[in-house]
């Protein structure tokens, strides 16, 4: 029996392999698509030519903002449970589908403020099923040799959006106006995300259900609950939170901590550009390195790497170091990516994979706004960056030093097979 289990495995094997690559390229076109990637980078474009039409505050407008980021990270556990009961693809075309029409639905405004609260809510609602929370379940079920880079090139696809979202919405805003404009983005999401997600992602075949009937297994890992009690699942979720508070406030306060420095505002903007072509190739490097070293070793280096950047800054540097320190802080960032659904694959197994990983991913947007108004705050209070910066820098220190605190369980389950 069980060397008929291990050829039915073997078969199995060979059959998915020419599956997963494309299933990458469909995560990567879903992730530059997402919620987190083009409405986030495109909301303060549109910001005051709405403000502008329909005589509403900057205030107003953001709240609707404020409420689409509230709902989501709200509804980040339940997409981690959808993905794991029902599945990650049905999530994720049901969502893409909705977030779509609803930036469609953007272009028939009226006037009244209430349309667009709502339009917001629904798209904070469906956002956590467009988001990497489902895209990391369904890729590690995959159960890959190349679990780390296939993460990071999938993941590259929300950095690449970061780059290329602002400039676009910015074209055909000031081409086309602001209805047209978003009539184009949501129709991109509807007419061509949708169609290649529908064609290429595939959920992987159950490893617990070969030929054999009889060699059905339950899913290994641990429950929600199980890892909540766990000493990783902790050192994780702080960590990355710290690391997330330093690096989202270094990216918003970049361009203005520059230019208080003397610098010239078109040559800090273009450093800040920098930042997302590095994250870029932060994501795909750690995600390769994830594959060939120890997998807590590679946030450590990150993290690092980030606290580097963050003191190269609290000297005042300008010029050439000022690239590098935004190249190193953007390389950096990228880490998180590949680096927290590879560890919870690693730590807690598959059995509550998108849960689990919901609750930690929670950091990455709850740092976005812890970090930045604490830089705010001390920059308020002291009069420069400085202070801020180093004080950031040596906390991103911390964090790593909580990461190498992580050791495997006994028994760690086994996230690998010799597949793809």
């Amino acid at each position: 029996m069980g060397e008929n289990t291990s050829l039915s495995n073997d078969r199995s094997a060979q059959a998915m392999r020419p599956l997963f690559w494309p299933v990458i390229a469909a995560s990567w076109v879903g992730l530059f698509f997402h919620f987190g990637s083009l409405l986030v980078n495109t909301f303060g474009i549109f910001l005051t030519t709405l403000t502008r039409e329909f005589g509403w505050s900057r205030t107003e407008v953001t709240l609707a903002f404020t409420l689409a980021m509230i709902t989501a990270m709200i509804g980040m556990p339940l997409a981690g449970w959808i993905s794991d009961h029902v599945g990650s693809r049905r999530l994720i075309i049901l969502t893409m589908i909705s977030f779509g029409v609803m930036l469609t639905a953007m272009s028939l405004l009226s006037g009244a403020l209430w349309q667009l609260l709502i339009i917001f809510l629904i798209i904070g609602l469906v956002g956590p099923g467009t988001s990497a929370i489902p895209h990391a379940n369904l890729i590690s079920r995959w159960r890959s040799k190349r679990h780390g880079l296939a993460l990071g090139i999938a993941m590259s696809g929300t950095a690449c959006g970061g780059v290329i979202w602002p400039v676009f919405a910015q074209s055909i805003l000031d081409r086309f106006g602001y209805r047209i404009s978003y009539l184009l983005l949501g129709g991109s999401i509807l007419l061509l995300a949708v169609p290649i997600i529908l064609f290429l992602l595939r959920e992987a075949p159950d490893p617990s259900q070969p030929d054999d009937p009889s060699a059905s297994a339950p899913m290994a890992g641990m429950s929600r609950r199980e890892a909540l009690t766990t000493t990783q699942f902790w050192i994780l979720t702080i960590a990355f939170l710290i690391f997330m508070s330093s690096v989202q406030a270094c990216l918003l306060h970049l361009v203005p901590l520059l230019t208080d420095q003397g610098m010239e505002a078109s040559k800090a903007a273009g450093i800040a550009s920098l930042l997302g072509l590095a994250g870029i190739a932060g994501r795909i490097i750690t995600g390769y390195l994830l594959d060939l070293i120890n997998p807590t070793i590679v946030p450590v280096i990150a993290f690092l790497i980030v606290a580097l950047g963050m003191l190269m800054l609290a000297t005042g540097t300008t010029g050439l170091p000022a690239i590098i320190a935004a190249l190193l802080i953007g390389f950096g960032y990228g880490a998180d990516a590949a680096s927290i659904p590879c560890l919870v694959a690693r730590f807690f197994g598959m059995r509550s994979f998108g849960e689990i990983y919901s609750y930690i991913f929670i950091a990455v947007p709850l740092g976005g706004a812890i970090g930045p108004a604490l830089m705010s705050a001390g920059f308020d209070q002291m009069g420069d960056y400085r202070s801020v910066l180093i004080g950031s820098s040596l906390l991103t220190i911390l964090a790593a030093g909580m990461m190498l605190r992580l050791t495997f369980p006994g028994s760690a389950p086994d996230r690998l097979r010799e597949e793809p």
